[in-house]
């Protein structure tokens, strides 16, 4: 059975107990950056865990860290540096993906023999450049290394092992679940945020049908059937980022005036007073923190109930991979600040956690040209104003869902791969229309 991450915090945290998880955390975190700087680069390819734990636990001293914590530090950022390193890597295959050879390069990518192929090693270090980490803030408890206790509201106590070996840091927490398993502990503005996992409950069955569907931005889905899925996001994404815009804006004021005040501190050592008030009453960050989170969560509601809507009719979903930035894609200001990649972000992990949740498939298909091509003949014909698309016979739909059925035709299109290159998608289109004698296309 598959696990899902869940979150819970820290309430009314003692601040002593707070500074020496910090401490710890730094240490640890000094630890993680020693890793990076070691094994981030080539010389990291293929290390094994348990060969540098053992080397380490004969020739060095982390006192005072807790063995166990320095050693898990050591495991989650060995595998942070070979997910860092499997990003690169699919970067590289669409690359080699044109060439004649690809099978044996794939083969290579695969089996971390590309270390000796001076063409992939050329590429690996064009995408996997020597990697670092400023991550001083995390601990990571092992199962079995920390305890917990009901306090007398019934919520959970987490006791988490400290530097005096018997005499663990007890932190209150806001549930009354029982943690198993290992956890990882994000410490940020005074809370403990305890990310654990817990066994994926049983949904739904999927449905039968197959659908494409198009990422929008005035709804969060649109379906190659017409259908129109979280009708509020883009209304509740603008009012979100507007307001985050404007009180930027008059946060800046505040603080250029602030600036202001500390020049002048050497005529009107007065002054500083009412600098302090601005800094500690205007500029905090606790409160507008608290409802960035509670806007962020509203926003990723709305797309995971869109993608279990569609998931309830769909047994294979298409969607546009959207992972590689579209080159020479000018949008106006308001939209690139609306629809920032956080939102887009949300958008793509409602998909792959719901279709994957519900026994559904999610297939990503190339998104070149998917909404300039006319549906009802697939070809590159036709005409985009708006939100209409006016297609060659005359009919007219909308544009979105228009563009979901070009996602869904996609993958079908054994000419148009899901890494084929936009030029080459564009060669084929138009020689499909000089095929049926339309315009032709020069060949090179």
């Amino acid at each position: 059975m598959s696990k899902v991450s869940r979150i819970i915090e820290s309430v009314d945290l003692n601040t002593l107990k707070y500074l020496l998880l910090i401490e710890q955390a730094k240490l640890l975190g000094l630890l993680r950056k020693e890793v990076w700087q070691r094994f981030g680069s080539i010389n990291g390819v293929g290390v094994s865990f348990r060969k540098i734990r053992n080397d380490w636990v004969k020739t060095r001293d982390f006192l005072p860290l807790p063995a166990k914590a320095w050693k898990e530090t050591l495991r989650d950022t060995l595998d942070d540096i070979e997910l860092y390193e499997e990003s690169a890597k699919e970067k590289v295959r669409k690359i080699i993906y044109k060439r004649k050879d690809n099978k044996k390069l794939f083969k290579q990518l695969k089996n971390n023999s590309w270390i000796n192929n001076n063409y992939l090693c050329r590429l690996m270090r064009k995408y996997k450049k020597h990697g670092k980490t400023t991550v001083n803030n995390q601990i990571i408890l092992e199962a079995g290394v920390y305890g917990q206790f009901k306090g007398k509201n019934g919520n959970t106590w987490l006791k988490i092992p400290s530097f005096i070996r018997g005499k663990p840091i007890c932190v209150p927490l806001n549930s009354n679940i029982k943690l198993q398993g290992m956890l990882r502990l994000i410490l940020k503005d005074g809370i403990v945020f305890i990310h654990y996992t817990i066994n994926q409950k049983q949904y739904q069955a999927c449905g039968e049908k197959i659908i494409g569907v198009d990422k929008g931005y005035t709804e969060a889905f649109v379906d190659s059937e017409g259908n129109f899925y979280g009708e509020n996001f883009g209304k509740l994404l603008g009012k979100y980022t507007d307001k985050v815009n404007n009180r930027g804006k008059a946060r800046n004021k505040l603080k250029a005036i602030a600036d202001k005040l500390s020049e002048r501190l050497d005529t009107y050592p007065k002054l500083g007073k009412k600098r302090d008030n601005i800094y500690k009453f205007n500029l905090g960050t606790k409160k507008l923190h608290k409802n960035n989170k509670k806007q962020k969560e509203l926003i990723r509601n709305i797309a995971f109930q869109s993608v279990h809507a569609i998931v309830d009719t769909a047994k294979e979903v298409r969607a546009e991979d959207l992972t590689k930035p579209i080159i020479n894609k000018e949008k106006w200001k308001k939209y690139n600040r609306r629809m920032s990649g956080w939102a887009k972000g949300a958008l793509a992990e409602a998909l792959e956690s719901v279709t994957k949740a519900r026994g559904s498939c999610l297939r990503l298909v190339n998104c070149a040209y998917t909404s300039q091509m006319d549906s009802n003949t697939n070809f590159l014909s036709g005409k985009r104003v708006g939100d209409k698309f006016y297609h060659a016979n005359g009919e007219v739909s909308h544009a979105d869902t228009n563009a979901a059925r070009n996602i869904e035709h996609r993958g079908d299109d054994a000419e148009i791969t899901r890494y084929t290159p936009f030029k080459k998608v564009k060669k084929i289109l138009l020689n499909r229309i000089m095929a049926k004698g339309g315009v032709s296309y020069p060949n090179g």
